[in-house]
């Protein structure tokens, strides 16, 4: 019994304790204590444009590439949870400057980083909704960039029309 944990969703989901059809209407009520999240062995995923985040999420990249994109996402407000581990891998998440973040890793031959790009600062955040990354780096890295809109395509476009107009 030494790997008992009270916290064990075994124990405390009610969906392991009733029959499968009593099971199956309660996963149609989400249970804010359930766990989403992405694994990415050998391979690349990416999560961007529309897409809601949960309030916990986890990211497992061993191997591979794990990029997630929340300027566009669907944020709820208070505390989000990303757990981010990358073993040998990569974990890149972009999160918008109105988000306060929170940024807790350990590293172990890698890289547990929090980066703030272009005019985006932790002052620019409002506390309403706060995204808490947690988690580790084995010989990969986890990024946190703090940017706002991308900035490069519009400046492309501009410089294209320039051109053309020059013509």
């Amino acid at each position: 019994m030494s790997d008992f944990k009270a916290e064990d969703h075994r124990l405390t989901d009610p969906a392991y304790s009733r029959t499968e059809s009593e099971g199956t209407a309660l996963a149609s009520h989400p249970d804010p204590r359930r766990v989403l999240g992405v694994v990415s062995f050998l391979s690349s995923t990416e999560r961007e444009g529309k897409w809601e985040l949960p309030r916990r999420f986890r990211a497992l990249a061993v191997l591979g590439n794990v990029e997630l994109d929340l300027r566009a996402a669907d944020v709820g407000y208070g505390l989000s949870v990303i757990e981010a581990v990358a073993v040998m891998g990569n974990v890149e998440i972009t999160v918008p400057p109105e988000i306060a973040v929170e940024c807790d890793g350990d590293s172990f031959m890698g890289t547990f980083t929090l980066k703030y790009h272009g005019r985006a600062s932790p002052s620019a955040a409002n506390r309403e909704r706060t995204l808490r990354v947690t988690g580790s780096a084995y010989a990969g890295a986890v990024t946190v960039s703090v940017r706002g809109p991308d900035d490069k395509s519009i400046l492309k476009r501009l410089r294209r029309n320039e051109w053309r107009m020059e013509e």
